[in-house]
C-alpha cells in the first residue's frame, strides 16, 4: 500500500531489548511530521511483523501503545488508521510571526512543502563544485592553518576574489574595504551596529525582508517603512517620511527584491543616491541576489562609493556555507571589524576556502549562467501554475527565487497559513514582510520549492471555497 514521503518503515532497530519503544517512537514521529497522513490506513499487524521481522505479539503491542496515546485508532475488521487531528490542535495565531518563520521553517519538524522558504532547493545547490573544493582542501596542507582563527576581516584570498567579481559589474574596491561575515544576516547586524545608536529610526522597504525587522527590534531600533513599488522605493514617500522622521539610515534591496522579486529601476537608483548625498542618509544595500542577475543590472553601490554593500554566496552556492561580505567606507569598516571581533572573533576560514576554490576554478560564472536559466524557467512555470490555481501574480520577475502573489478574493492569510501548515505546507503570508505586521493579502512563493502538485491542489481548493462565498 502507498505511503507519503519518506516511505513508511525505512527505520532499522539496533537495540533489540527496546524494540517496542523504538517502533512506537518512530511511527509517532512519522505521524507528527505528516509523513503519514491523517486518516491513512496502516499495515496490518501481520504485515508490520513481517516488515520488521518481529512477533505478532510485539506488533500488536506497538499498535496498542499508539492507540493509547491517541495517534491511531482501529476499525472493526478494517485495520488501524491514523487519527485525524483537528486543524486548531497545533497552531495558534501567535505561531505565525517573524520569529516563527525565522526559526520553525528551518526545523526538522517543519512542513515538507516549504513553498514560503527563502533558500535554494537541493537541486540548485552547487554540489559538484563544493565536493571538488572539499577534496582539494583535504588533499592540501592547509587544514591546520584553516582551523586557526585567521584574519579578522576574513580570508584574504576570498576578499580578492570578491574584488574581481565586483569589477565585472564596474564596482571598484580594495581588499581592506571588504569584511567577510557569517552570512548576510551577520553582515546586516554588523552594518547596523556600526551606523546606529539604540532608539534610532531606520527606513526600510515595505514590504521587505522579514528577518531584518526582527533584527532591528532586537537592536532596539525603530523600523519605518517606505512603500516598495515595481520601480523600487517610492521616492515621494521617501522624501516625505525622511523629512518627518529625520532618519539618517536606510536599508533597501535594489536587485531581485525580497519578497516581490522586483528590481529597482535605473532612474529610481539615481534619485535615491542623489537624496542620500544631499540629505546625508547612510544607505545599506542588501544585495544578496546580485549574482543571479546579468552584469548589466544597475544597483546603488555601482554609482555611490559611500553605500554599504552586502553580498552573499548562500543564494548561489549553498545556504549552509554561511559566507557573506560587507563593502564599506574605511571609518565604517573599522567599526564593523570591532563589532565582529566582539561578537564572534573571526569567521570560519574553511567555509571561506571552499568558496575561494569554487571561484578560483572558473566554474562559478558558468554555474551562475545555468542557475539564472533554471530560475527563469522556474519563474515561468510557477507563475503560470499559481495563476491557474486562482492567484494573481504581482509581477513576473526577471529571475531570482521569489514570486509575490495573492488570491483573487480577500481571505484571512492567517487562517490559510494555519490550514496549509496542517496540510504539510509552509506558506509565507505577506504581513510577515511588513515592518509592523500590517495587514496584507499577499504571499511569498519560492519558485525552487513551490512547483508541487499538492501545493497547487491546496491553492485551488482555497480558491474554489472562497469563490462560492
Amino acid at each position: 500500500m502507498p505511503f507519503s514521503r519518506p516511505p513508511l518503515f525505512q527505520f532499522k532497530v539496533d537495540q533489540r531489548e527496546t524494540l517496542t519503544h523504538h517502533l512506537v517512537q518512530f511511527i509517532q514521529k512519522e505521524i507528527e511530521h505528516r509523513h503519514i497522513a491523517p486518516g491513512e490506513r496502516l499495515p496490518s499487524i501481520r504485515k508490520l511483523a513481517d516488515i520488521f521481522s518481529i512477533s505478532h505479539v510485539t506488533a500488536a503491542n506497538v499498535y496498542n501503545k499508539l492507540s493509547e496515546k491517541g495517534y491511531i485508532h482501529s476499525k472493526n475488521r478494517s485495520g488501524y488508521y491514523v487519527t485525524k487531528i483537528p486543524v486548531t490542535s497545533t497552531y495558534t495565531q501567535s505561531s505565525f510571526n517573524p520569529e516563527w518563520l525565522l526559526q520553525y521553517a528551518y526545523e526538522d519538524t517543519s512542513p515538507h512543502i516549504k513553498a514560503g522558504g527563502g533558500w535554494l532547493s537541493e537541486q540548485q545547490i552547487f554540489t559538484s563544485s563544493i565536493q571538488k573544493s572539499l577534496k582539494c582542501i583535504t588533499q592540501s596542507n592547509f587544514i591546520p592553518s584553516l582551523m586557526e582563527y585567521g584574519d579578522p576581516a576574513g580570508l584574504r584570498l576570498l576578499r580578492t576574489d570578491i574584488r574581481h567579481l565586483l569589477e565585472r559589474r564596474n564596482v571598484h574596491t580594495i581588499e581592506s574595504a571588504i569584511t567577510l561575515t557569517h552570512g548576510a544576516s551577520q553582515a546586516l547586524e554588523l552594518s547596523l551596529r556600526a551606523c546606529t545608536h539604540p532608539g534610532d529610526i531606520v527606513l526600510v522597504d515595505d514590504p521587505g525582508y522579514c528577518n531584518l525587522y526582527l533584527l532591528l527590534k532586537n537592536l532596539n531600533l525603530r523600523a519605518v517603512g517606505i512603500p516598495y513599488t515595481k520601480e523600487g522605493p517610492d521616492i515621494d514617500a521617501l522624501l516625505k517620511i525622511q523629512y518627518q522622521t529625520k532618519a539618517r539610515i536606510m536599508v533597501t534591496t535594489s536587485v531581485l527584491h525580497n519578497p516581490t522579486g522586483s528590481c529597482t529601476s535605473a532612474d529610481n537608483i539615481r534619485q535615491i543616491n542623489d537624496i542620500s548625498k544631499k540629505i546625508g542618509i547612510t544607505l545599506i544595500e542588501d544585495n544578496i541576489f546580485l549574482d543571479l542577475t546579468p552584469t548589466s543590472q544597475p544597483f546603488l553601490s555601482q554609482e555611490n562609493n559611500n553605500v554599504i554593500h552586502i553580498g552573499s554566496f548562500s543564494k548561489t552556492i549553498g545556504p549552509g556555507l554561511r559566507v557573506g561580505y560587507i563593502i564599506a567606507p574605511p571609518e565604517i569598516t573599522r567599526k564593523i571589524l570591532s563589532h565582529k571581533m566582539s561578537i564572534s572573533l573571526t569567521t570560519p576560514q574553511i567555509n571561506e576556502m571552499i568558496v575561494h576554490n569554487i571561484l578560483r576554478s572558473g566554474l562559478y560564472i558558468t554555474h551562475l549562467s545555468d542557475l539564472r536559466e533554471q530560475l527563469f524557467q522556474s519563474q515561468k512555470a510557477v507563475s503560470n501554475s499559481l495563476k491557474s490555481s486562482g492567484l494573481k501574480v504581482y509581477n513576473r520577475p526577471m529571475g531570482g527565487l521569489f514570486i509575490w502573489a495573492r488570491f483573487a478574493y480577500d481571505i484571512s492569510p492567517l487562517t490559510i497559513t494555519q490550514i496549509a501548515a496542517e496540510n504539510n505546507i509552509l506558506l509565507a503570508p505577506g504581513y510577515l514582510f511588513r515592518p509592523n505586521q500590517e495587514p496584507s493579502q499577499w504571499f511569498r512563493f519560492n519558485v525552487t520549492l513551490s512547483d508541487n502538485k499538492k501545493l497547487y491542489s491546496f491553492l485551488e481548493n482555497i480558491t474554489r471555497t472562497h469563490s462560492h462565498k
